[in-house]
Parts: structure tokens; sequence; C-alpha cells
């Protein structure tokens, strides 16, 4: 014991050095330890992630599979709309008064 306090008298510098690097090793490896967690659970969070594009990239790919019935419905649509046009235009202009101030009552126009 009285080697150690001789030692430590002398070489006084030495020891606080030393007694630093224990406390630097100490934060480290505290350090390290908190890395490693926060490490596991961003990988977590990167599962979940994939996960949830995972479930986005099937809802797309089962959205292009509708594709062609949604464009078929959008055409039919828009050819019900030529024709429903082609008939009003082969409607004389006085039948169609008469239809739209039979339909609209004057109550109803904008003053």
């Amino acid at each position: 014991m009285l080697h150690i306090s001789n030692f430590i008298r002398q070489q006084w510098l030495g020891s606080i050095l030393i007694v630093f690097f224990f406390l630097f090793l100490a934060y480290g490896i505290e350090k390290k330890n908190d890395l490693l967690l926060e490490k596991q659970r961003l990988e977590k969070e990167i599962e979940v992630l994939e996960q949830k594009e995972e479930s986005h990239w099937h809802s797309l790919d089962s959205l292009k599979s509708h594709k062609d019935v949604i464009i078929e419905k959008q055409k039919t649509l828009i050819q019900l709309e030529h024709d429903t046009i082609k008939i009003i235009d082969t409607i004389a202009f006085s039948k169609l008064q008469g239809y739209f101030t039979n339909r609209y009552y004057q109550k109803d126009s904008i003053e």
C-alpha cells in the first residue's frame, strides 16, 4: 500500500491521466451500449416501414390490374355522353325550349 501511495505522489500527472483514461473508457462503453440499443430500435422501425412499403406496393399492383376495367368504364361513359349530346342536338329548338321550360320553373331560375 505504501508503494502505491509513493507512486501516486511521484507520478501524480500520470495517475490523473490514468484516471481520466478509465473515465473516458467507461463513457465510451456506455455510449456504445446506447448506440447499440438505438441501432436495434432503428432496425425494428426499418422492418415496420418495409412491411408498410410492401403493402403499399401490393395495393398499387392491384390498382394496375384494375386499370383496364376502369379505362373501359370511362370509355363507355364518354360514349354515352356523346350519344346524349347527339340526341339533344337532333331535337328541334322549340321542343328543347319547351323541355327546359317544363323542367325548370321560373322560381328556380337565377335573376
